[in-house]
């Protein structure tokens, strides 16, 4: 299972200049990619936004792509139009005969003043399919280490996930282990303030209403069947986190229906105890639900 949260560099280079290509995620419900390509052709951009698409499933994903032209290298040829000048300079030549026209010499200079330019300086192009086959190459190796600091972080998160959820279970069999200790306190409580309230009247007790009366509060209060689907939801979240490929959605998912279970418990809970360990297995799921937000 991966983090959303990563990044990775790229390069390839070429005679004329490096291209390289940096990644960075973040979390995000969805698979959102922007690209920042300046100067950069428009199917070296797809062929890159495709590559990233492709190997990734959530996350707000953020791609640079530049090209660094080789220092001292040879980015620009000159063009002389040889046929032009030459026109030119026959043009020029002829001029001498005109009358009153002042002789003088050709120079280069005047032949750079003259409005269709002869000489022309152009920069170097990689052929499209060159870059493209540049761009490959470098957003593969961005991609990569992306993924294998994805795939770090999201171990990193698993084995934090699933120590929070034996600390939880832990707290789970408290709940269990104490469940009919409220019962049994407002058994107690209801005898005594029955003695209490009869005093020493000699007055026979319908123990049947004592026990319609003690069935009544367990029912409203006994929360057992929602610590035994807080275990359930517990392990399938474990298994779900041992699992492979993305499952972020699903762990979130379930963590909601942990926390509807937890939140029933507390509101049946008649005991102190009861309630602050709810308190405590919120506030747990609270920085696992944290956690969980950044599983692709």
């Amino acid at each position: 299972m991966q983090s959303m949260t990563g990044y990775g560099s790229g390069s390839a280079s070429h005679a004329l200049g490096t291209l390289e290509v940096n990644i960075r995620t973040v979390n995000s419900r969805f698979l959102e990619i922007s690209l920042h390509d300046s100067k950069i052709p428009a199917a070296v951009s797809q062929t890159v936004y495709q590559m990233v698409k492709d190997s990734l499933e959530r996350g707000k994903v953020t791609v640079k792509i530049s090209f660094i032209p080789a220092q001292g290298g040879s980015g620009r040829q000159v063009h002389v139009d040889k046929e032009l000048l030459s026109a030119y300079v026959k043009a020029l030549q002829e001029l001498k005969h005109v009358k009153g026209i002042k002789k003088s010499k050709v120079t280069v200079q005047d032949l750079l003043t003259l409005p269709e330019p002869w000489l022309t300086v152009e920069e170097q192009q990689i052929p499209e399919e060159e870059m493209i086959d540049l761009a490959r190459e470098a957003a593969s190796e961005a991609i990569q280490q992306l993924i294998a600091m994805r795939v770090r972080e999201g171990k990193n998160l698993t084995e934090d996930l699933l120590k929070r959820l034996d600390w939880i279970e832990n707290k789970r069999q408290f709940l269990m282990d104490h469940a009919n200790e409220a019962v049994y306190a407002y058994e107690n409580r209801f005898k005594a303030r029955l003695i209490e309230l009869l005093g020493g009247l000699h007055i026979a007790v319908d123990e049947g209403r004592i026990l319609t009366e003690i069935a009544a509060y367990a029912e409203k209060t006994d929360f057992t069947e929602e610590v035994v689907r807080l275990g359930s939801h517990l392990d399938q979240f474990r298994k779900i986190l041992r699992s492979d490929g993305p499952e972020g959605k699903k762990l979130n998912f379930l963590l909601q229906e942990i926390n509807r279970e937890v939140n029933t418990t507390a509101s049946k809970a008649d005991n102190l105890d009861i309630v602050n360990c709810v308190i405590m297995i919120k506030t747990e799921l609270e920085k696992m639900r944290e956690q969980v937000q950044n599983l692709e």
